[in-house]
Order: C-alpha cells, then structure tokens, then sequence
C-alpha cells in the first residue's frame, strides 16, 4: 500500500490516519472507521455470520460475486493473492478483501468523475456494487454507516 505523507504543524502523519480521525476517506482509499462502521453494519463482528437470503458471509457480509471480483483484481494487479470462501470468515483476510474491491472501484470512481472517493462513496460502492455510489437504494445504508461512525 502506498504511503503518502503530510506535515501538519510540524507533525508528520499518514494521510490514512488522518483518514482515520476524520472518517472522510482519502487518496489511499477507505478509513479504518468505516472498515469498523461496516463491520458493525454488516455482522455486528460475527466473523461467522451468514445470510442465507444474499448468500454473504463474514464479517464485513462479503459475496461470491465479489470474492471472484477481488480475485479478479489482485491477478490484473499482479499481487500473486487468491482468496477462497472460507477465507470470509477470517477477519485480516476479509478486511484484506474489502480493502481491494473498494480501492480498485475507488480509482475507478476518480477516473470516472475526477473526485477522489470519500468514505460515503466507498460505504454506497460496497452496499451497491461498483456503481453503488449512483443509487438512490444505498442512501440508507450509508446513514446506517454514517451513524456507526459516530
């Protein structure tokens, strides 16, 4: 992962971490707050939660259709990972998934509209798909986040 650095009044901090306090994303992608917010979210941090009607698994509620997306990008990537089902269950690993579906469609988003993507944009992506930022549905699910982040 990238690291870029910022000098703020004379303390070098890494943009994630500012990410991080002030849960607004940024150029390395989604913050560790909404990575907590969406665990609460999505499984309440049951690592073995499961719901039969989408068939998602895990901690952050993760998919087949974006487990192989994510497979699908660390090859295009060349990051030599490969991620399996029971692989959901396992928080780093689930976290690792989130991670790179949000920053691949991240920098797809900024290519898209020359904004870089906010935590909002990554919430209603990974409630939506790729385009999730566009649909009115994930409105919801990102006051959902929004007040998790509180």
């Amino acid at each position: 992962m990238k690291r870029t650095f910022l000098i703020v009044v004379g303390v070098l901090a890494t943009l994630p971490a500012v990410a991080a306090v002030t849960g607004m994303g940024g150029p390395d992608g989604p913050s560790d707050a909404l990575w907590h917010a969406t665990v609460q979210v999505e499984s309440k941090g049951n690592p073995h939660a499961y719901n039969p009607r989408d068939g998602a698994s895990g901690i952050a509620q993760i998919r087949s259709v974006c487990l192989a997306d994510v497979n699908r990008i660390a090859r295009e990537r060349g990051l030599g990972e490969h991620y399996a089902a029971a692989d959901l269950t396992d928080p780093a690993k689930a976290r690792r998934l989130w991670a790179l579906y949000l920053d691949y469609y991240g920098d797809v988003y900024q290519k898209q509209t020359g904004r870089a993507p906010t935590d909002e944009i990554y919430a209603r992506m990974w409630n939506g798909g790729p385009t999730g930022w566009r649909k009115a549905a994930t409105r919801e699910y990102w006051q959902r986040i929004r007040s998790a982040m509180e």
